[in-house]
């Protein structure tokens, strides 16, 4: 579980916000994926700050990791090449950003799309990222309507219920800054 830090000036907020960003990282299941997670309460002015430090994600699964080119010709203006899959871990993926002509069995595919094996057919760092905002927006209160999100190394969002101040901008990039320095 990530290390978990509540900067708020009343004791009884501190330990209900600790409570709430704890069970947050289970809900999301997250929790495991973060070194860090620092959250600063200002009820009385009012803005919130989350900052999250995750841990390397996985790198992105390119086409050549799930695929292999058995054959490819060309007709007319167009190249037909027959794939066979040799992971289908991410077939569904692929599936969605290729033109199929034909599947004739489970592991192959007929298509006339142009196929470079760099292409990235799925990368964890997107719905990582969608994780960390989920567990972001269920850890503020209901009424801080007003977020902006700031990324980097570290992903960090700021809430008000009132247009940001600069002060505040300015400590969430201070908070920015200090997630990535630290580690």
């Amino acid at each position: 579980m990530a290390k978990i830090y509540v900067d708020c000036k009343d004791e009884a907020g501190k330990e209900i916000y600790y409570k709430i960003l704890q069970s947050s990282l289970m809900d999301v299941v997250i929790g495991k994926s973060l070194i860090e997670v620092k959250m600063i309460c200002r009820e009385e002015d009012p803005y919130f700050i989350i900052g999250v430090l995750p841990k390397s994600t996985s790198k992105p699964i390119k086409l050549r990791d799930i695929v292999s080119i058995e054959e490819s010709k060309k007709e007319g203006d167009r190249t037909i090449t027959r794939l066979k899959i040799v992971d289908e871990t991410y077939a569904p993926q692929l599936l969605q950003l290729i033109n199929i002509l034909d599947q004739p069995s489970r592991f192959e595919i007929i298509t006339d799309s142009p196929i470079d094996l760099d292409m990235v057919v799925y990368d964890a760092k997107e719905d990582f990222i969608l994780k960390v905002l989920d567990f972001m927006n269920r850890v503020f209160p209901e009424g801080m309507r007003i977020r902006k999100t700031f990324y980097g190394k570290s992903i960090v969002m700021i809430a008000s219920e009132r247009p940001f101040e600069e002060e505040w901008i300015k400590r969430a990039h201070e908070l920015k800054e200090e997630l990535e320095k630290n580690n």
